[in-house]
């Protein structure tokens, strides 16, 4: 039967093959117009995101705390004044003012000093007033009335604020307690919109078996798999690192804030590590000298930032930057020379960081060129779960 017109096998694959293809265009076409016009019937709750003024109060306190320690590593007025600019101003100092009056208390005095010194600062560029301070201040002393370590550490800082926390009566600013945010009431479904609802899922259901049915026919017409994806060159010792990172700051650069994800193989987010600049030197700072970069290290496992500091020959011997090192056992800080090799370690995470070049200016006071290499490593055996915060009793659900 040479003469009959029956197509041939392929033909029919391949006809068959692009069918599915067009219905799969198609399908998400209609799908994604569906889509719309439910969501345009049916708008989300919270369109544009949530805020954390919006959380339970012992969520917001949670996140007011972890703000405040971060400041304490990293000292970055502006990402506190960023993160906390939904809070209103008494939220904002009474945080402060309690954090401020715990650390004292506990005897970590240069905490509590670099507490107030962030409530100065925020006071100055937020433009806090008096009555404000005062209501925050009264309603923490009768929080501390009990406790007169507290209540001194809470003298302290007022004193900062130029406010005395006994000339506040505690009677005038009785402590309210806020009221909890509500969840806007659900809405109502309107009438046929069980329609829209199942229209929208049979739709997705449609696009689920044209997807099945281009795979089997995909495998079944020779896909080929792509090539595995070349393995990094390692010439060191043990495993090879799971990301590399090489990092060149020069002296026209206005800032400098540079970081990357830690993954498993398995896409596993692990933790992140970064580079930026930590601080100018104190006289050229409108100059944007810099004398000292953070090389930093978040390791989710136990939910904490390692921090080492690269600092300038001046700025190594500066008794300040001593003093804040020691006064942290999470922060370390080295010389930056050529061939300086330094390590960031956490739980999980290990970063083997070497200066590959490090050109200072001035009387070897700022830095005009500076190029870290860091390898990161993934520690073997290590435990990948998410660890627990070290939250105070007081702020647990």
């Amino acid at each position: 039967m040479s003469g009959t017109d029956r197509p041939s096998i392929k033909s029919v694959q391949r006809a068959l093959f692009f069918g599915v293809l067009i219905g799969l265009l198609l399908g998400c076409i209609v799908g994604a117009g569906l889509v719309g016009v439910y969501i345009r019937q049916n708008p989300p709750v919270y369109a544009g995101g949530a805020y954390p003024k919006e959380l339970t109060q012992n969520y917001q306190q949670h996140y007011l705390a972890m703000t405040i320690d971060s400041y304490l590593v990293n000292r970055q007025v502006d990402v506190v004044r960023e993160r906390l600019k939904t809070f209103d101003t008494v939220t904002k100092v009474r945080a402060l003012g309690r954090w401020s009056a715990v650390y004292m208390a506990s005897g970590r005095i240069d905490a509590a000093q670099a507490i107030n010194d962030l409530a100065v600062q925020l006071k100055n560029a937020e433009g806090w007033t008096p009555e404000e301070i005062s209501t925050a201040v009264s309603q923490l002393a009768i929080e501390f009335e009990a406790d007169q370590a507290k209540y001194q550490g809470l003298t302290t800082f007022a004193g900062a604020l130029d406010l005395v926390a006994s000339e506040t009566p505690a009677a005038e600013q009785p402590a309210q307690a806020e009221q909890p945010v509500q969840a806007p009431p659900a809405a109502q479904a309107e009438p046929g919109g069980r329609g829209w609802l199942s229209t929208i899922l049979l739709c997705l259901l449609v696009l689920v078996l044209l997807a099945l049915i281009g795979f089997i026919l995909y495998r079944r017409l020779g896909g080929k798999k792509k090539p595995a994806r070349p393995q990094v060159v390692w010439e060191g010792e043990g495993p090879p690192p799971v990301r590399t990172w090489t990092g060149t700051y020069t002296s026209d650069r206005a800032t400098f804030d540079e970081s990357f994800t830690v993954e498993t193989e398995g896409g596993a987010f692990v933790g992140e590590v970064g580079m930026s600049i930590s601080e100018s030197v104190p006289a050229k700072t409108a100059d944007g000298k810099i004398q000292a970069f953070d090389v930093w290290l978040f390791d989710k496992t136990d939910i904490t930032t390692y921090t080492t500091l690269l600092l300038t020959p001046t700025a190594y011997t500066d008794p300040r930057i001593e003093r804040s090192v020691s006064a942290n056992p999470q922060l370390n800080a080295v010389l930056a020379e050529p061939g300086t090799e330094f390590t960031v370690e956490g739980a999980a995470i290990r970063v083997e960081g070497k200066v590959k070049e490090a050109v200072v200016g001035g009387n070897d006071e700022w830095f005009d060129r500076l190029v870290v290499h860091l390898d990161v490593f993934i520690k073997e055996g290590a435990d990948l779960k998410i660890g627990t915060m070290d939250i105070p009793d007081e702020y647990k659900v």
